[in-house]
């Protein structure tokens, strides 16, 4: 599943630079912070990706992207045993998806807002060999502001919830986190008919 989406949005890169000139399109890098909700096993960590977006009407465009996330590792109070505080990995997310980009997707000068829906093929994986990878579809929900210093460049603030269900053994449900991230977008090609 990983596979296919990396080159989903590889051939999108290859198309959208290859008739650069005959539409607009943006490509972009983010870092924040990983904020994983009402998840005893996991602390704050670190998060990191590329994207590209791909208008496809006015205010609304397309933005395939790779995501990298790491939880904070926790300290868990073992019970009803002489362990007491245990350290406990708390694992990483490796994301593969696409999100619908509604309002601001141009690269417009000033400030800009959007909103956002998306899915991604999502790997959730601890380094311990007794606790097996999982992977599943995710889902995305998230507000942006975007200033365009310029019409080829620009700063953008984002926040994101990801919503990660899982079935493990017993254990069934979904891992939520909340991302927050800075980042900066470069505008390619002309605005044409949009």
């Amino acid at each position: 599943m990983k596979t296919k989406a990396l080159l989903l949005m590889l051939v999108l890169i290859v198309v959208c630079a290859s008739s650069a000139s005959a539409f607009r399109f943006g490509v972009g890098g983010f870092a924040g912070l990983n904020l994983p909700v009402a998840q005893d096993d996991a602390t704050m960590g670190t998060v990191f990706g590329a994207k590209v977006r791909i208008p496809l009407i006015p205010f609304i465009g397309l933005e395939p992207n790779f995501t990298y996330m790491k939880n904070g590792d926790a300290e868990i109070l073992i019970e009803a045993s002489d362990y007491g505080l245990q350290t406990r990995e708390a694992g990483k997310f490796t994301s593969f998806g696409a999100d619908l980009v509604f309002g601001s997707v141009l690269g417009n000068t000033g400030l800009n807002v959007h909103g956002l829906v998306g899915a991604s093929s999502v790997t959730y994986a601890r380094d311990t060999e007794a606790i097996p990878d999982l992977s599943n579809i995710t889902y995305w929900l998230g507000l942006g502001v975007e200033y365009g210093i310029n019409e080829q460049v620009s700063l953008e603030f984002s926040g994101k919830l990801m919503v990660f269900p899982y079935d493990e053994g017993n254990d069934t449900g979904s891992r939520k986190n909340g991302v927050v991230t800075a980042g900066v977008n470069i505008y390619l090609g002309e605005r044409g008919g949009l």
